[in-house]
């Protein structure tokens, strides 16, 4: 059901939050639901972009988190998903070559959690990598147990703004990185040469798809291994069926670290706000740092934003906000 009157029932407010401070994308929205439970019927979902926030995400309730030193490990009975922890593998060499990084610690992650129970659907998270080698490290790492990916769902989440990047050429990954370093030409077609040889053996027909040039290449391995590709904002919208709770929703509010100019909530903020106009279901920003004028919300799709105290307890603060909201906004039904 869309915003409109609704004959004084409870209004359907929906809570769906990436991280705020401390809090874990899930425990930002639960705090942001105590504060219209007592007016409203409230529902929750957690959702990040990447990094140990998205690992939360996509486990949170009920699954678990194994912390090691090169990355983490998350599992529920029907997903596992992988990150690494950038710079952190004592494997590596020091990086002395932005074009030479290796995704070899990302694939001992993979391998590593590959050797228990493998779920119907495995996500691997690419978002903090620093690779350029189109997944030729990882890979290598996957040889003794590659063939367990053959019966799962394999989703690679890439950065917004690289679901389209290609590999090669002079539109692709070593192009664009190495340009913007000031990097020889010459290194530049070595390393593209390269990286091609190595995606025509391996998958020719994803060699040139859109989103293989994401994450250092590392987008071409996962649809070489048969995955897709997408944003984690995207997949935890997805994972949650965020669209069937827009189809009933009167509101949705979000939280977000800053809504500033600059940031404009990051992802999160953006994949609610395309999918809400979808719905015509009024978005609700609440942050520490507002700081987007009221003409440029309505350009980003938000209806409206709200400072919350950056001091003391961040979940009593999210609460106290969203109470404040909720004695506007459920007067209206």
């Amino acid at each position: 059901m869309s915003s409109a009157a609704t004959g004084g029932r409870r209004p359907r407010v929906l809570l769906a939050s990436g991280p705020v401070a401390p809090l874990s994308p899930r425990a930002a929205a639960i705090a942001l639901a105590e504060g219209f439970a007592e007016g409203a019927q409230v529902a929750v979902i957690g959702l990040a972009e990447g990094g140990p926030e998205l690992t939360r995400a996509l486990t949170e309730p009920g699954g678990e988190i194994e912390f090691l030193h090169t990355g983490r490990v998350g599992r529920r009975p029907d997903l596992l998903v992988v990150g690494e922890s950038p710079g952190s593998d004592p494997a590596a060499e020091p990086a002395v070559d932005p074009l030479a990084g290796s995704s070899a610690g990302l694939g001992r992650m993979l391998g590593y959690a590959l050797q228990a129970d493998v779920p119907a659907r495995v996500v691997v998270d690419l978002t903090g990598t620093d690779s350029h080698d189109a997944g030729q490290g990882l890979l290598a790492e996957l040889s003794a147990v590659r063939d367990r990916l053959a019966d799962c769902e394999l989703i690679g989440v890439v950065p917004a703004g690289q679901e389209n990047d290609q590999l090669l050429g002079l539109r692709g990954v070593t192009s664009r990185k190495g340009r913007a370093l000031g990097i020889p030409a010459e290194r530049m077609l070595a390393v593209d040469a390269e990286l091609e040889r190595f995606a025509h053996e391996l998958a020719p027909g994803s060699a040139r798809a859109d989103g293989a040039g994401a994450a250092g290449g590392l987008g071409f391995l996962i649809l070489a291994l048969g995955g897709r590709l997408v944003t984690g904002a995207a997949l935890c919208a997805e994972l949650a069926q965020l669209d069937r709770a827009l189809g009933s929703a009167d509101l949705v509010v979000t939280a977000c670290d800053s809504f500033d100019f600059g940031s404009r909530g990051g992802g999160v903020v953006a994949e609610l706000a395309r999918r809400c106009e979808g719905f015509e279901v009024p978005l609700v920003v609440v942050s520490p740092v507002v700081g987007v004028s009221g003409r440029e919300m309505r350009t980003l799709g938000i209806e409206s934003a709200h400072p919350v105290d950056a001091h003391g307890d961040p979940s009593e603060a999210l609460t106290a906000t969203a109470r404040r909201l909720a004695e506007g906004w459920t007067a209206r039904w």
